[in-house]
């Protein structure tokens, strides 16, 4: 498995981990809407952020980084906006 599969992975997992009860047997893929098909409301995308903090160690507000919930509509793109705020703390030395 490559190091993009296995961050695509993980951001799947992350959310996999947040998605309410009744949706939790929906099959997660890069065009899955969050709202419609996994129940994620803006709280619960909101939420996901705070996870992907702790996840992979970085403070967004340190970074200057304004998250956009209503933005996210579909599990690609938080794997995208994801990988671009990695990719910023990383180039800002931040992890």
């Amino acid at each position: 498995m490559d190091v993009q599969e296995n961050f695509d992975q993980q951001i799947v997992t992350l959310i996999a981990g947040a998605v309410p009860g009744k949706f939790k047997k929906t099959r997660i893929t890069p065009e899955t809407r969050l709202q419609a098909e996994l129940g994620l409301d803006s709280l619960g995308v909101l939420s996901l952020v705070f996870r992907f903090e702790e996840l992979f160690g970085i403070d967004l507000a340190k970074m200057n980084i304004k998250v956009n919930v209503s933005q996210l509509k579909t599990v690609g793109d938080i794997i995208d906006s994801s990988r671009k705020i990695l990719e910023q703390a990383r180039s800002q030395q931040y992890v």
